[in-house]
């Protein structure tokens, strides 16, 4: 199971089952109920979708807002794949 600690300074953690399970990029990969336990902490379930790279989206030619659709939501000018 996937959890993210409540904490962003948090790097380590100790399972109810006695393992201790060190992060990679703020998750942590735990048994279920390590998982559950964390949960119940303040953890939380991370995004699906993973990490999301500068590539994959569109940069606006008027304001230089980040999007990921080509009409930007700040301006509404017309947005260019970076």
């Amino acid at each position: 199971m996937r959890v993210v600690a409540p904490a962003a300074a948090c790097v380590q953690v100790d399972g109810l089952s006695g393992r201790r399970y060190t992060a990679r990029d703020g998750i942590y990969e735990t048994s279920e109920r390590d998982g559950r336990a964390l949960l119940a902490a303040g953890g939380f379930l991370p995004s699906l979708s993973g990490a999301t790279s500068r590539s994959t989206g569109y940069r606006c030619q008027a304001c230089g807002f980040g999007a990921f659709i080509k009409t930007c939501s700040r301006c509404g000018g017309l947005c260019e794949r970076e």
